[in-house]
């Protein structure tokens, strides 16, 4: 199995050498140690972390709760929270950024693997809810919602548009819609397409234009849906 990486903002040196010993020691991957906002990102650009351990007290001026915001707008990678603080004030603050754990020093080995595995655990379980999984070949490839653009039918056959493959299923719409696509974001709007509404670009009384650059026809019958 692929380890695991992890990236750790952290200023204080001995805990960062202890804490790398530690990761290390427990099978993942430090994949980065940067000391200051500035760095950390561009550490997650170049890195691409499954997991980010955040000091929120760092070298500078931006402080590790800036960095949990910035993750989260643009980002989205899963960071835990280690500090010496644990008062009132900090802990609301720490929430507001809705990070996957708080560790509070001095920590030791099992605190630490304890609050990354249970992070993991939850990125994993968030991720299976939003996928869908399509035989594909011999296998079953595992496609996010979010990379699912259409499905279009002809007869007892549907071909899934995704971001970066086309998949056909023996399944008319209507039993795509009822059991694979049976998300309140995927819409019907034509007898033979069903259409992601994130992946719309632009739409007119008759056509949906789609992000990749497919013209799709809108049925009189299903303009409702839409709306």
């Amino acid at each position: 199995m692929k380890k695991k990486k992890i990236l750790i903002v952290e200023d204080q040196l001995i805990i960062t050498m202890d804490l790398e010993y530690m990761l290390q020691e427990l099978g993942y991957d430090v994949c980065g140690i940067c000391t200051n906002y500035d760095d950390a990102i561009s550490a997650i650009k170049t890195a691409k972390p499954d997991l980010i351990l955040v000091d929120i007290i760092l070298y500078g001026e931006k402080t590790g709760i800036d960095l949990a915001h910035e993750i989260n707008v643009s980002h989205h990678t899963p960071f835990i929270f280690l500090t010496s603080h644990a008062d009132r004030s900090t802990i609301e603050a720490a929430k507001s950024t809705n990070p996957a754990g708080y560790i509070v020093k001095p920590f030791n080995r099992n605190d630490v693997y304890a609050s990354i595995e249970i992070a993991l655990n939850q990125v994993e379980t968030k991720e299976e809810s939003q996928s869908i999984f399509l035989p594909d070949g011999k296998h079953k490839t595992k496609i996010p919602m979010d990379d699912m653009i259409y499905a279009h039918a002809e007869g007892n056959y549907t071909t899934f548009i995704t971001t970066t493959k086309k998949i056909v299923l023996r399944k008319c719409l209507k039993e795509v819609a009822e059991t694979i696509l049976n998300n309140k974001k995927f819409v019907r709007i034509h007898k033979s397409y069903l259409i992601n509404t994130d992946a719309i670009r632009a739409r007119s009384a008759s056509n949906i234009l789609l992000n990749n650059g497919d013209n799709l026809p809108l049925g009189r019958a299903y303009v409702g849906s839409l709306c």
